[in-house]
């Protein structure tokens, strides 16, 4: 099954998985001036932040399947156009229902170029070998957000806000590149099935499989749990806690050195532990910071040098339960991995979609909304997982 290098592999689909920390992560230092542009709240302009995601989501659900159907580089062909074009019309944006529906476009096409990662790695690798290089890919994909405000910030003060979409549409046509010049190629799986019956039967498939479906809801939860911070980061931590867009970066990116650490971590443990048992681990921790940072909240006792170690290890635990858990499913395909990919990818972005919204809805002006969202989505990504996924003997 090998045919590539597992380092080159993971340089090359780490570099089109950072595509969605990239777009994301690089304009938040720049919502407080894009609010004022628009002349609108704050509050309006993160929700673009949860209509990417919900592109994203529509993205890989149309990509997965259709990367089996059609191969994985056309399908990153298409995503790759459609998120330079979404990327080079952001900045003339007349008001922010323009901006809206230009992320959805800019997502569509970045979250059908981000699905093949995964599935690409099925194609070469399975097992605890696809884990190691899964969590590569996520070492390399952990720079775009360690770098992205920072980069964000950057470009604001230097040119404004419209420049760091420019600097995401450059960074799409360098992906095409890559594509075209140094992603394996690998056969379609076509099955002589019409296009249309193909995205339902292979997910009916995928869906029928309820083990495959424990990982799948526990890792879109547990990304959602990360996902409603990054929806709030900005107000948090420059509203609520009044730190400056210079030193926002270094909080921010305090969450990806922890993520970078235990990326590290997750290499070793897979010596010694299953991926499944990993991953538990991972929800259970991340349920328990969850909780402890509500806790503080409603006692009135949160201060900054508390939330930000806190929030480091709920989004630190996504460098054990994303890549064990993509590993643990994709283990149960061979034929469908595309379309098992892409309603994992799906899932995570609605899911992070669906909560990030209702936190705009209740907005209340305090932390409350945030935390207690972080720890319905991670309890509920532990229990899902408790009870789809029993622990089966050690092979």
């Amino acid at each position: 099954m090998q045919t590539v290098s597992p380092g080159r592999l993971a340089i090359i689909l780490g570099s089109l998985v950072a595509l969605g920390p990239l777009a994301i992560d690089t304009y938040l230092p720049a919502l407080l001036t894009m609010s004022g542009h628009f002349q609108v709240p704050i509050h309006d302009v993160e929700i673009s932040v949860s209509v990417y995601v919900l592109g994203v989501a529509a993205g890989q659900w149309l990509g997965g399947p259709l990367s089996d159907q059609l191969g994985r580089k056309p399908v990153a062909y298409g995503g790759l156009l459609l998120f330079i074009a979404g990327s080079l019309l952001i900045p003339f944006s007349a008001d922010v229902e323009q901006l809206y529906l230009l992320r959805f476009m800019q997502a569509l096409g970045g979250g059908a170029t981000a699905v093949i990662a995964a599935a690409s790695v099925r194609d070469h690798f399975s097992g605890k070998e696809a884990a190691r290089v899964l969590t590569s890919i996520g070492l390399v994909m952990l720079l775009a957000p360690l770098l992205a405000p920072a980069i964000g910030s950057f470009l604001l003060h230097l040119a404004g806000w419209e420049s760091i979409f420019f600097l995401l549409a450059g960074y799409g046509g360098l992906l095409t590149l890559v594509v075209a010049l140094l992603l394996p190629k690998v056969a379609s799986q076509s099955s002589g099935e019409p296009l249309s019956k193909r995205l339902f039967t292979a997910y009916g498939r995928v869906i029928r499989q309820r083990r495959a479906m424990g990982f799948i809801l526990a890792n879109g939860l547990s990304f959602s749990a990360m996902f409603t911070f990054i929806t709030d980061a900005a107000f948090l931590y420059m509203d609520y806690f009044e730190l400056s867009a210079a030193h926002f970066p270094l909080a921010f990116g305090a969450n990806v050195v922890t993520m970078l650490a235990l990326n590290r971590l997750n290499v070793v443990l897979l010596r010694y532990y299953d991926t499944a048992a990993i991953m538990r681990t991972g929800l259970m921790i991340q349920s328990a910071a969850a909780l402890v940072l509500m806790g503080l909240v409603l006692t009135g006792s949160l201060t900054l040098w508390l939330v930000i170690p806190l929030i480091m290890v709920v989004c630190g635990m996504m460098a054990l339960v994303m890549p064990n858990g993509i590993a643990c499913f994709l283990s149960l395909f061979e034929r469908d991995s595309g379309a098992a990919t892409g309603l994992n990818g799906a899932l995570q972005f609605l899911l992070a979609g669906m909560v990030g919204t209702l936190l705009g809805t209740l907005h209340n002006g305090t932390p409350l909304p945030m935390v207690v969202l972080m720890a319905a989505a991670s309890l509920m990504a532990l229990a899902l997982f408790l009870v789809l996924t029993p622990e089966k003997p050690r092979q």
